[in-house]
């Protein structure tokens, strides 16, 4: 009958077996517990803005100088679809936060079911642009872009939709007018998000290099 021995060496180079949890990479996802109690916090808290301005939206289509007031504001509508990506600043995270906002919309503004449709678009106009980088750029300049991307398109949208009767050159300022707001609102977003990280809330990317 023969035994055999396993030398020392063989047993060190084997060494213990790690296992990895397979949820290690949704933990830091848009999806992590963390992260996701972040994005719904800053969905309720966004309710104080997009509550008036939901309010405010349908008269803006009364007259030119009306739809041309309603670009004018465009940075606000920005403000709470912006701030989940430079605070949380990973992918979905915007898309998450624009759901949860659209589903608060259903019972605490006059649009109803129609506006989880609403913030879900302005979700996109914000998201796409970063998904577009492949979400390696988190920042001032790649926000200020999705925030120039949201202004464009919503203001394309605000003065064909509510304003059929405006002329193409009152169109074309309602545009200019929405992307200058959007980048002002942007501008905004950059700054309350570095004091929100100088309060501990969010990761100042900053230390890693990367804004």
């Amino acid at each position: 009958m023969s035994t055999t021995s396993r030398s020392p060496e063989a047993t060190e180079q084997e060494g213990p077996v790690i296992r990895t949890s397979s949820r290690s990479g949704l933990a830091d996802s848009a999806l992590g517990t963390r992260n996701l109690m972040m994005i719904a916090a800053l969905a309720v808290v966004s309710m104080i803005l997009l509550v008036p301005l939901n309010y405010l939206a349908p008269a803006a289509g009364a007259s030119r100088d009306a739809v041309l007031l309603g670009c004018a504001i465009m940075g606000l509508w920005l403000v709470p679809f912006l701030l989940p990506a430079t605070v949380v600043r990973r992918p979905g995270a915007v898309m998450i936060a624009a759901l949860l906002m659209g589903i608060m919309s259903v019972f605490t503004t006059p649009t109803g079911p129609a506006a989880i449709i609403g913030t879900l678009i302005g979700g996109v106009f914000v998201e796409v642009p970063l998904a577009l980088m492949l979400y390696r750029k988190w920042t001032w300049w790649s926000f200020l872009i999705s925030a120039a991307t949201f202004g464009l398109l919503n203001g394309i949208m605000y003065v064909s939709v509510m304003s059929a009767s405006a002329g193409i050159a009152s169109a074309g300022t309602g545009v200019i007018i929405a992307v200058v707001s959007a980048l002002v609102g942007g501008g905004i977003t950059i700054v309350l998000t570095r004091l929100l990280n100088r309060a501990g809330v969010g990761i100042d990317h900053r230390v890693t290099g990367r804004a």
